[in-house]
């Protein structure tokens, strides 16, 4: 009987450490700094708590176009760390505009300005706009259940929203001019009824065909 009860404490032991090194390792893969093991590359920096988000951003500046990532670093979505976008000369940035989202919390702020770096040059740049990538190129879109977006927002692009299933609010800021609402943007959204679950926050709205439904 002893015998057999040091066999099953040391199979519980072996088990608790067994768990704990799986539990160890996970948290490695995340707060890796080289963005080799995240699900996407970091340009600087280091994820230091699993309940990441972030987002993709198209610049606009005197030059073109440049993409890149912000990762949030608020919990409440008040705000964004700055990184590194290169050689583009953060000065001649004019406006920002979200191209993708991922992440695993369930609440996505759109900010209404972003900090830009780059070129030896920092800015403060206006989100202007949104065309989301679909649910398939960044499928944490389908976590996400409530959405807000900022006054300096005044138009999504078709299909940017579209699909996300757990989608139930949709809050718009107010205070902004007039809003432009692509086709389709909040199609397939299930969950997502437009009489109880959207707040246009007051604007005057276009909405494109088959918008919701």
């Amino acid at each position: 009987m002893k015998g057999q009860f040091a066999r099953l404490i040391l199979f519980m032991t072996v088990c608790v450490l067994l768990i704990a090194g799986i539990t160890a390792a996970t948290f490695a893969v995340w707060t890796t700094s080289d963005g080799g093991s995240t699900p996407a590359t970091t340009v600087t920096g280091e994820w230091d708590d699993p309940s990441f988000r972030y987002l993709t951003l198209e610049l606009t500046h005197a030059g073109g176009t440049t993409v890149a990532v912000y990762r949030q670093n608020a919990e409440d979505g008040s705000a964004f760390d700055a990184f590194d976008a290169g050689d583009t000369d953060a000065s001649s940035v004019t406006s920002a505009k979200v191209i993708g989202y991922d992440g695993i919390l369930t609440v996505l702020k759109i900010p209404p300005t972003v900090t830009v770096k780059g070129g030896g040059n920092s800015a403060e740049v206006t989100v202007n706009s949104i065309a989301m990538g679909t649910v398939e190129q960044y499928d944490a879109l389908r976590l996400v259940e409530e959405l807000e977006i900022p006054a300096t927002v005044n138009s999504i692009a078709s299909y940017s929203f579209a699909f996300c299933d757990s989608l139930e609010k949709v809050m718009f800021a107010s205070g902004g001019g007039d809003l432009t609402l692509g086709d389709k943007c909040f199609y397939g959204c299930v969950r997502l009824e437009k009489a109880t679950g959207v707040d246009f926050g007051g604007r005057n709205v276009t909405e494109g065909e088959y918008c919701f439904g």
